[in-house]
């Protein structure tokens, strides 16, 4: 029984020095989601976004995204690429405002959504100072009308 209790006792202990990983807020077509950090594909590598893994939001063509950054994000800075894959590169977006160049301290970005009414594309959002648990964040944004 006293075993039990230290191994329930140290477990708590353990889990409550555990930090989770930082979400992002994605604002888009006035629904907003949470995405946590998670290991991901980079824009830079050739690796291809396991799109059942990816969360999705959905986008009106023409319409902007707002993303709202966690305070240690913003203090360290980031920057937030838009590409699309076709499973073997990942081409960067040419729409302007799509992507940012490197921010720091700000937690807010708005992106451009490009006039499209479908198709898909990838938001990845990465810190410039990347730690345990300031990494990267990667959605899917789906295009519609």
């Amino acid at each position: 029984m006293l075993g039990t209790a230290a191994t329930v006792a140290t477990a708590l202990l353990l889990t409550g020095c555990t930090k989770p990983q930082p979400g992002i807020t994605v604002l888009s077509d006035n629904r907003s989601r949470v995405v946590r950090a998670q290991p991901a594909c980079t824009v830079l590598g050739s690796c291809q976004p396991v799109q059942d893994r990816v969360p999705q939001v959905p986008a009106t063509g023409g319409s902007q995204i707002l993303l709202d950054v966690p305070k240690e994000l913003a203090d360290g800075g980031w920057i937030v690429a838009a590409f699309t894959s076709d499973g073997k590169t990942n081409t960067a977006l040419t729409t302007p405002g799509a992507a940012s160049q490197p921010i720091k301290g700000r937690h807010t970005v708005r992106l451009q959504v490009p006039a499209a009414t479908a198709g898909s594309y990838y938001l990845q959002v990465t810190a410039l100072r990347p730690t345990s648990r300031l990494t990267t964040w990667l959605l899917g944004v789906q295009l519609r009308q």
